[in-house]
């Protein structure tokens, strides 16, 4: 309404419809609104959304185009935009980066590196490459003011590759064997037995912070909901993708052995009233962690299946090796 409060004639009719009137001519613009956006021409800005503003983005943005911005205060850590905010601007860096004869070729692509939020892995053929990659990315860094964190860069080698030293900048990069990345121990030796030992940690550590309320009550279903919630998850993370058969056995053993402390049992007491481990799990009502794996295993199969062919995770998993002989003898450990 513009003009005098009134005069009835600065009234328009739309103000008077009925709530029905409304419904039903919102129905029918949802089914045609599309159809009649796409016969609009490019110079049409009305009642088109977030359009209108196009036609001022020309006028404006010259204006600041030499005006440099001095940030004095970036987001805390905790914030919720921080984590879009760093990708963002870690991709940026990726963007400019020229490695695309570089890396190592997987199904025809080249696979140059694997980042998940500011831990990067660098994959490279050799070790002259992985330092030309290494000072490229540390370069590109510098240039928006990032660094890298040389006490926590290491260096993998596997068996196919000569050893030779690894420096940046005349700083000499520290070699490990083995790596913790994302919860799970890295190595090229296929020795699963550590992942099982800190699997085995974690459980102990999930377990402690329940303790205090399953050893005092007296409710099956909640001491087994919050097992299956906070033991059972720090137990099985991350075997569905490296869980054999000659570790159930052991993962089997680590569960029941935090089950007996649940239920206040002892080992000698077990024995001793020859109470059976089945028995146990009917009275504690929790889910069986090598089933839970397996159950686990076969969802992050159809999980992969359904990927983008894309993923990396879809295309190692389908990749065959074009250029390598098969050795003899059975395929190694995934």
């Amino acid at each position: 309404m513009t003009g005098d409060l009134h005069d009835i004639g600065n009234y328009r009719p739309i103000c008077l419809l009925s709530v029905v009137y409304n419904l039903f001519t919102r129905v029918i613009l949802n089914s045609i609104h599309r159809t009649l956006n796409e016969g609009q021409p490019c110079e049409r800005a009305g009642f088109g959304g977030v359009a209108t503003v196009q036609n001022f983005t020309t006028r404006v943005s010259p204006i600041y185009n030499d005006i440099n911005i001095d940030v004095k205060r970036g987001v805390r850590q905790g914030d919720t935009i921080s984590p879009k905010l760093f990708i963002a601007t870690l991709q940026n860096v990726m963007r400019t980066l020229e490695w695309d004869n570089l890396g190592v070729k997987i199904d025809g692509r080249q696979l140059h590196y694997l980042r998940f939020a500011d831990g990067i892995v660098l994959i490279t053929p050799n070790i002259s490459q992985a330092e030309r990659m290494l000072a490229d990315f540390d370069i590109a860094c510098e240039n928006i003011g990032l660094r890298l964190n040389l006490t926590k860069t290491l260096l993998m080698e596997n068996g196919l590759v000569s050893h030779a030293p690894f420096t940046l900048n005349g700083t000499n990069i520290s070699e490990c064997s083995s790596k913790i990345y994302l919860g799970r121990e890295i190595n090229f030796v296929n020795d699963l037995a550590q992942g099982l030992s800190r699997r085995r940690l974690s459980a102990c550590g999930a377990f402690k912070s329940i303790d205090y309320i399953v050893k005092r009550t007296r409710n099956t279903q909640l001491s087994a909901h919050l097992f299956d919630s906070a033991v059972l998850s720090a137990l099985t993370y991350e075997l569905e993708t490296s869980l054999r058969k000659q570790d159930e056995a052991s993962l089997s053993l680590i569960e029941r052995a935090v089950e007996t402390t649940m239920l206040g049992v002892s080992r000698s007491a077990q024995v001793s009233d020859g109470i059976r481990s089945s028995d146990l799990r009917q009275r504690s009502k929790i889910k069986d962690a090598v089933l839970y794996a397996k159950q686990s295993k076969i969802r992050w199969a159809g999980h992969v299946k359904r990927m983008n062919g894309s993923r990396w995770a879809r295309v190692i998993s389908d990749c065959f090796p074009r250029d390598v002989k098969c050795t003899a003898g059975r395929p190694p450990t995934r």
